[in-house]
């Protein structure tokens, strides 16, 4: 049985809330100086964590606009690391249909496998186009804490999509389940 239209239009809407939240936070100035290391890629382990928990919510579309949104703000090359973040999120989403439950190790070394060809594929398309590349060791961090954040953005959303689901399925159960 599948959610109804209304719910999963709110579920898109909240994405795309928190995705731009994520986004307008990492584009705040908050020091002078720059940073000893890049941050993780907040709104790609989000994106991902939603994958694998609704892969019915997630159009294409949607990771489009939020990432396109994305480069805006952050002032990337415009449609590059979207269409990569679209090619990745594609493929987990075409390995999420066939398996109902998995290993949660299984599934986190999927995710960090697509992560780090993510990212290998921009770096490699930012040398190709003679782009400013960045330095490899932050790029490298950037690929482990994106990585090690999965998890957390896992857990965090994880309620979230499940209650939407349960709730479809089951309108008379409690409200709140513990």
């Amino acid at each position: 049985m599948q959610d109804p239209p209304p719910r999963v239009f709110r579920l898109q809407l909240t994405y795309l809330a928190i995705v731009a939240l994520v986004v307008l936070l990492q584009s705040l100035p908050l020091q002078s100086l720059p940073y000893p290391f890049a941050p993780a890629d907040v709104p790609l382990a989000i994106t991902f964590a939603w994958i694998m928990l609704r892969p019915d919510v997630m159009s294409p579309i949607l990771i489009t606009l939020a990432f396109l949104f994305a480069d805006a703000i952050l002032q990337r090359p415009p449609g590059l690391w979207a269409l990569i973040v679209l090619c990745a999120s594609i493929f987990l989403r075409m390995r999420t249909r066939g398996q109902k439950e998995v290993l949660f190790l299984y599934e986190w070394f999927i995710v960090a496998l697509v992560i780090g060809a993510s990212f290998l594929v921009h770096y490699f398309a930012l040398m190709f186009t003679f782009l400013p590349v960045p330095d490899e060791q932050q790029y490298v961090v950037q690929v482990l804490l994106s990585i090690l954040i999965y998890p957390i953005c896992k857990w965090l959303f994880r309620r979230m999509l499940r209650f939407a689901l349960t709730q479809t399925l089951h309108p008379s159960a409690p409200r709140a389940t513990r």
